[in-house]
């Protein structure tokens, strides 16, 4: 073997384990930006909620005028309010796996959704961080207006206000062709301080600035 052959094989040795050292620098850091953003997972209480569901259960509003509606056209809001133990977080869980069960293999399509619970008392922040991080989450890198907000605050330690997050959120949507927000329990939103208001204004502030995106909001009202 030539002297240059060996040293050539040494260099690609090299170059090779640049690269993967590369990668999971980035998948560390992709990871500890989600972190960041929030903690909660909403999936497992999806996995919960969609187990119990019976063979049908939901099936009418899949199928009806209004939903196939807001599933089809552009910026669409489809408001369903029901009376307590009517089953509406259920029916919530349904339109969700309806909608992975469609698009699961599109990544050009975004989901995001929340259970709303008064228990963990979040904030409008909280809960647009949320949607943040599961539509960061369909990405294959973090988009970086995402990671500049990061950056910004990681050394000081706060937390962006709700301004910041909402300009993110108005960045990473308009990446995706569509994209669905599901809230469940908003009468469990935060009721202090306005904060219901506040969360719900965001929300149509985004869908109103991504224009030309399909954004849909699902929510579920006692």
């Amino acid at each position: 073997m030539k002297i240059e052959d060996g040293v050539n094989r040494l260099h690609q040795r090299q170059n090779d384990q640049d690269r993967r050292q590369d990668d999971r620098d980035r998948r560390q850091e992709h990871r500890e930006i989600l972190d960041w953003l929030t903690l909660i997972e909403h999936a497992p209480q999806q996995s919960d909620f969609i187990s119990r569901r019976q063979e049908g259960t939901g099936q009418w509003l899949l199928d009806s005028n209004e939903y196939q509606e807001w599933l089809n056209q552009s910026k669409q809001t489809l408001f369903c309010p029901g009376i307590p133990g009517a089953g509406k977080t259920m029916i919530t869980s349904i339109v969700i796996d309806h909608l992975w069960t469609i698009f699961q293999n599109n990544t050009s399509i975004g989901i995001a959704y929340l259970y709303c619970n008064y228990q963990r008392q979040q904030k409008p922040a909280d809960l647009l961080m949320s949607l943040l991080k599961q539509l960061v989450q369909r990405k294959p890198s973090i988009p970086e207006d995402v990671k500049d907000l990061y950056k910004c605050h990681k050394d000081e330690r706060t937390r962006p206000s709700l301004d910041e997050i909402s300009q993110a959120l108005q960045s990473v949507v308009p990446d995706y062709s569509r994209a669905f927000i599901i809230v469940d329990a908003l009468d469990e939103c935060q009721v202090s301080d306005r904060g219901r208001q506040r969360f719900l204004a965001e929300l149509f502030n985004i869908q109103n600035k991504t224009a030309g995106k399909f954004l849909g909001y699902f929510t579920i009202y006692p």
